[in-house]
This record gives C-alpha cells, sequence and structure tokens, in this order.
C-alpha cells in the first residue's frame, strides 16, 4: 500500500476467529455476545433452546419473542382503541363519556400509528423498542395504577435483553388488557307483563355503585316527584308482584335536587336515588336484577337507570 506521498507501506491485517463457546469456559480473553441459552438436552443428545432467551441483537425482528410482541401490542393498541371508540360513540352512553375516557382514547391513537410504524420497518433497534414500550407503559400506568405512577423497570443493558425486556413486555401486556371502565353504566329496562326489569350482569355494580333512576313525564316537576315516590315500587322479580299486591314498601326512593354529573343532561327528567341498605336490596343483589312497577298515569313517561361507580 502507498502513502500520500508515495511511500510503501505494510499493514498487518487481522482476521476475526469468532466461535461459540459454552457459559462454563473460561471467556475472560474473549468479547463475548449471548447468542442463546440451552433449556434440556433431550435423551438424543439434540438441545431444547429456551425460547424466552433474547439474544443480543440490533434488529428485533433477529429475536422471535420481540418480533412477536411487537405484532401483539400492535393489535392490542388497535383493538383496544377500536373498542373504546365504540363506547364512546354508543347510543346508550351518548354524552356520559369522561375527560379520562378520552385522554385514553388519545394515548391509544398515538401509540398505535407510531407501533404500526415500527411494524412496517425492516429494522428496529431493540432500544427504540424498549424507550416505545417503557413510554406506552408509564402512559399506561396513569390510568390502570391506583398511584398513577410507573412501575419500577429493568436498566436497558444490551448485552441482556432477556433481563432488560423480563419486567418490561408482561407488564404492558397487563396494562393494555385493563379494561378502563365507564363510571356511569346504562341499565336498559324491559317491560314485562306490566314490570319493567333491567338485568345487572356486573356483579361489582350491585355491591359498589350508586343506582339513579331518571324520570320524565308530561306533568309539573313537583307534581311528578311526589306521585312517583308514592306510586312506585322496586325489587327483585322474583318478589314485586307479592309487594305490589300486598302494599309492602319495597326500595325506597330518594329525590336528588341535581342530576349526578356523570350522567348525560336532559331537560324535564327528575332523578331518584334507590337506598341500598335494606332487606330488599339484598334480594336485587342475590338475583342480578332489577324490578319496577308504576301505577297509576304518567303520561309519556319515560324512565332511565344507570349505575354509578364510585
Amino acid at each position: 500500500m502507498h502513502s500520500e506521498n508515495g511511500d510503501a507501506r505494510t499493514l498487518t491485517l487481522g482476521q476475526l476467529p469468532p466461535r461459540i463457546m459454552s457459559g462454563a469456559d473460561d471467556m475472560s480473553a474473549y468479547v463475548t455476545l449471548p447468542l442463546c441459552r440451552i433449556k434440556d438436552r433431550r435423551a438424543d443428545g439434540s438441545l431444547m433452546l429456551d425460547e424466552n432467551f433474547i439474544p443480543t441483537c440490533q434488529n428485533v425482528y433477529v429475536s422471535a419473542r420481540l418480533r412477536e410482541f411487537l405484532r401483539e401490542v400492535q393489535e392490542a393498541v388497535g383493538g383496544r382503541a377500536n373498542d373504546l371508540a365504540n363506547r364512546i360513540g354508543s347510543p346508550a352512553q351518548s354524552g356520559i363519556a369522561d375527560v379520562a375516557e378520552f385522554m385514553m382514547l388519545q394515548l391509544l391513537n398515538r401509540n398505535q400509528t407510531r407501533f404500526t410504524h415500527r411494524a412496517r420497518r425492516p429494522h428496529l433497534h431493540p432500544e427504540d423498542f424498549y424507550l416505545d414500550l417503557a413510554g406506552l407503559l408509564g402512559e399506561l400506568m396513569t390510568f390502570t395504577e391506583p398511584s398513577r405512577l410507573p412501575c419500577p423497570l429493568d436498566v436497558y443493558d444490551h448485552r441482556n435483553l432477556t433481563d432488560t425486556f423480563k419486567t418490561l413486555l408482561p407488564e404492558v401486556k397487563r396494562a393494555l388488557h385493563t379494561v378502563l371502565s365507564p363510571r356511569a353504566v346504562n341499565l336498559p329496562l324491559h317491560l314485562r307483563d306490566g314490570i319493567w326489569q333491567a338485568d345487572v350482569h356486573d356483579s361489582t355494580l350491585l355491591q359498589s355503585a350508586t343506582f339513579v333512576l331518571a324520570v320524565a313525564a308530561k306533568m309539573e316537576t313537583l307534581q311528578l316527584q311526589r306521585q312517583f315516590i308514592q306510586q312506585s315500587k322496586i325489587s327483585s322479580p322474583e318478589k314485586i308482584r307479592n309487594m305490589v299486591s300486598v302494599q309492602i314498601p319495597g326500595i325506597p326512593l330518594h329525590t336528588l335536587m341535581v342530576a349526578p354529573r356523570q350522567l348525560p343532561y336532559h331537560a324535564g327528567f327528575s332523578y331518584f336515588e334507590l337506598d341500598k341498605s335494606g332487606a330488599a336490596w339484598a334480594d336485587v343483589a342475590a338475583t342480578g336484577a332489577v324490578a319496577l312497577h308504576v301505577s297509576g298515569t304518567f303520561p309519556d313517561l319515560n324512565m332511565q337507570l344507570w349505575a354509578i361507580r364510585g
């Protein structure tokens, strides 16, 4: 080889001699890169590799586990965003989606576009993937954790990607599958043989939620509030007819002066809270259904039953 001045120079070249070594070997004189972890040795002498091991790599697509998790995150984020958007836009929940639900949808939409872009690229460095997942997890924990703070994560270690992602991957999966439940749930009332009935499929609502009955009719508000309490009975479907026939008190109703802020505002409605302290409510909780009988005349009667989470 010649220099810029035309002088001849001799270069000594070295050739990289890579070799596969066991973790039990003395590797003090070597620069090492972990490739795989042996899980077991079969009777025929073949080796079973640990599928959870993540090799040191420059591209997540080299690792089957990271590649599969990228696909899972992309699908899970998109699915959650679609479900939440449909729920917010459904007629039953119209007007009651709170700020937290819209912020969650914004979070999911933002991350969906990011992970979709990542999945379309032929190369994604593990550290970039780690930062994407850590950012997603931190945002999700604002909504899913009582502390509103992210959990501690392992520091990124390029030579030990298995431990780097050991906590992060399951935490992201758990957070994505945590459902952000709406504060107010509409319980449709169906008329069956003169009795209105609403089925409550979520048992946690029966234990901890506040139940509110919204009532509207073409009559003066104070008259509606007074007559409805006097001329209605609420109990379980099994006991409502007996209560009506022998005039036994059911679940008491308490008039609310203002509409609960968790419910959509509709002009002309009066709101009544169901008293859950008596034995009649225990019957409702046991059967998982609310039954309502209304006697007398209430022109253009319109009723909505809501459960409001605490």
